[in-house]
């Protein structure tokens, strides 16, 4: 047996996932009671992202063999914990795995995100910091460990308003050692704090790397950041090069990256006849979700502004884009098999008992995942008193603004403006759906980005009375708010119409709207009427 772990920590040193979970797994099926096989299985469901598998195969192993707890158990247990969003529970197995091994680094990372998730930003700086005090001491120092943990400490920076700091600490790095993921991070803080030697020398670390690294996932790592990087830098340079760098950066995240754009609309339709079949003629009494607001839209229309307008209020806190209202209902919708009632009862413990944790004693939660409006119409089911606030942007300006965005691996669409075209189309698709299934919803709230940035003041007050909430408004509150997304540093800025009709890849445009127009053509046949030529009011040209 001790062959077989040991070639799966092999496969694990050669980054090759996928085989090694494949073959634990096998493992597993026999050996349930091998606390070695236990370990690696768990790990590989972390690294594959199914955090709910990692749970459940420690707890069938540890309930049994409770004395044999260790290190590995909690660090394990703790991160799958916090990637479901049981923050509390996390951090207590952070706790116990910080009494047994207090030099590891493991021990501050993630609760110093969960403490930045909860907007305790001294407390999650203080945790950072002694993580990396505790990376620098170990000789085992991880190359991709070390970025993750610096790029966590710049967005706890943003919280606190020190990035300045950042920039200083950034090039401090480099100096000493170049890092590809270092050299991106420095151009999103602060692009100005690239000279012409660091340029140079980021050029000429791009020409060893991508003769260097053929490997996919080691590509990924060391090339792509400097791909996005140096097109940061060129963007008011040499426009035409810019864009060769994003164009770049986009091919090798379809290189590296699995993305098929008929699997989403397929999983559309799954939802359409899931909601139809299911849950449409469902009525449940509930009185949940008065407390709860959900801002959704496409990624890049909005949903960061307007989370940061209701979120520097007295009466609201943001748990920023939460997963677990999607992936509760997207799991119940492509397998569980429970009664309608069964999971709502199940999805409002979990769900509201997570983002009361978060919402302390605040009137109001913040879910800003932008996806979900797929799930519009469970969500009101479920959460009736809840409130929605939809947001549209024009789409040539959104895919413009997500193509220039290094999102590795959450919004794999974003590499291809067919992709992004596509996605748009089904993200129109199903809010046609809504519509005609919530007509009438005093709980949603349509805004359109272009109105809103135009005149912030009428919408405020709209949005403000919406909600119910009765504090008051105060612009530099609202700049000075924190959200970990794409858009950290643009919402500390005064609002402004700049992002508006975009100019940029227009040898594109065309072929972006035929994709769109394309992909309307499929949603027709399957019974969906177009009622104008528009989308949702722009025009598609």
């Amino acid at each position: 047996m001790q062959k077989e772990i040991l070639e799966l920590h092999n496969l694990i040193k050669l980054k090759n996932i996928d085989k090694a979970y494949v073959e634990a797994k096998k493992l597993y099926k026999f050996n349930k009671k091998n606390q070695d096989i236990v370990k690696v299985l768990a790990y590989l469901h972390i690294q594959k992202s199914n955090f709910n598998s990692a749970i459940t195969v420690l707890d069938e192993y540890y309930e049994v063999n409770s004395a044999e707890k260790d290190f590995d158990y909690y660090v394990n247990k703790g991160i799958s914990l916090k990637s479901i969003e049981e923050f509390e529970s996390s951090l207590l197995m952070y706790d116990k795995a910080t009494e047994i091994n207090p030099s590891s680094p493991l021990c501050y990372t993630v609760p110093a995100e969960i403490y930045l998730k909860l907007r305790k930003f001294e407390k999650a700086i203080q945790l950072i910091n002694v993580a990396l005090e505790k990376i620098n001491e170990s000789s085992d120092k991880n190359f991709l460990h070390f970025p993750n943990a610096i790029k966590l400490k710049t967005e706890i920076n943003v919280a606190l308003n020190r990035d300045k700091e950042s920039g200083e600490m950034l090039k401090k790095i480099l100096k000493a050692k170049f890092h590809p993921d270092i050299f991106y991070l420095l151009a999103t803080i602060n692009v100005k704090l690239i000279d012409k030697e660091l340029l140079e020398k980021a050029e000429n670390q791009f020409a060893i790397n991508d003769k260097s690294f053929q490997n996919k996932l080691d590509r990924f790592w060391y090339v792509h950041p400097l791909y996005f990087g140096l097109a940061i830098c060129y963007q008011n340079l040499d426009k035409a090069k810019s864009e060769t760098f994003y164009h770049l950066g986009n091919k090798e995240t379809m290189n590296s990256l699995r993305y098929n754009s008929f699997e989403y609309q397929k999983s559309i339709v799954d939802t359409i006849n899931h909601y139809k079949n299911f849950i449409s003629d469902t009525n449940i009494k509930s009185e949940e979700g008065s407390n709860n607001i959900f801002i959704l839209g496409t990624p890049r229309s909005g949903t960061t502004l307007i989370e940061s307008i209701i979120g520097s209020c007295n009466d609201a806190t943001s748990g920023g884009e939460l997963l677990s209202g999607f992936k509760l209902i997207n799991e119940y919708v492509n397998g569980q098999k429970k009664e309608p009632i069964e999971f709502f009862k199940d999805f409002k413990k979990k769900y509201l008992s997570r983002t009361d944790y978060l919402r302390g004693n605040f009137k109001f939660i913040i879910d800003k995942l932008p996806e979900n409006f797929l799930f519009i119409g469970y969500l009101l089911k479920i959460l009736p008193h809840s409130k929605i606030i939809r947001t549209f942007r024009d789409p040539w300006d959104v895919a413009i603004s997500l193509y220039k965005q290094r999102y590795v691996t959450n919004i794999p669409y974003s590499a291809s403006f067919f992709n992004i075209a596509v996605f748009m189309s089904n993200f129109e698709a199903i809010n046609i759906f809504w519509n005609d299934q919530i007509k009438s919803n005093e709980n949603i709230l349509d805004i359109k980005y272009e109105e809103l940035v135009k005149n912030i003041d009428y919408h405020q007050k709209e949005i403000y009375r919406f909600l119910g909430i009765e504090s008051d408004f105060n612009e530099e509150k609202r700049k000075s708010f924190f959200s970990q997304t794409a858009s950290i540093r643009q919402i500390g800025t005064d609002v402004h119409s700049k992002s508006i009709e975009k100019k940029e890849f227009l040898e594109h445009k065309n072929e972006f709207y035929d994709a769109l127009i394309m992909q309307r053509k499929y949603w027709e046949k399957r019974g969906f009427e177009y009622k104008s030529d528009s989308f949702f009011g722009y025009k598609l040209c």
